[in-house]
């Protein structure tokens, strides 16, 4: 089998505009393509990895998605993106040491669940640190 990873994942939302602050200003990804009701994002090797399409009806809670994860390069680049999303009043759900990746997780504007993390190597999670967002709360999804 020839599968490597997740292409790209589409969300629905309410709003294009608020969308694009988390996923371009907070988030730091790339805006790459536009269409009537569509955004595409590109955050790592892909012609994007994520796609919005502006849904109004949505409710607040969100759709059926779970959450899905934003590979993250390294220590320093989630410490800074943990203390960005506090500072934009991003709601963080909590730390999480899943013993292969370390990150935390956040909420979209649409009430998507978004994990942050990083694949935990020995090298990595020394430069991460074991007091690493320790101030958050338990997670709860």
């Amino acid at each position: 089998m020839a599968l490597r990873g997740i292409n790209h994942v589409a969300l629905k939302v309410r709003s294009l505009a608020a969308a694009d602050g988390f996923y371009g200003r907070v988030l730091g990804m790339e805006l790459v393509g536009e269409r009537p009701g569509m955004r595409f994002y590109r955050a790592g090797g892909h012609l994007h990895d994520l796609a919005l399409v502006e849904a109004p009806e949505l409710t607040a809670r969100g759709g059926a998605l779970f959450h899905f994860c934003l590979d993250v390069s390294d220590a320093e680049a989630l410490k800074t993106l943990h203390d960005r999303c506090k500072a934009e009043g991003v709601q963080v759900l909590g730390a999480v040491d899943h013993g292969i990746s370390r990150g935390f997780y956040v909420r979209d504007p649409d009430g998507n669940v978004v994990e942050l993390a990083m694949d935990a190597t020995a090298e990595r999670l020394a430069e991460l640190g074991d007091e690493a967002f320790a101030e958050d709360v338990p997670i709860r999804l």
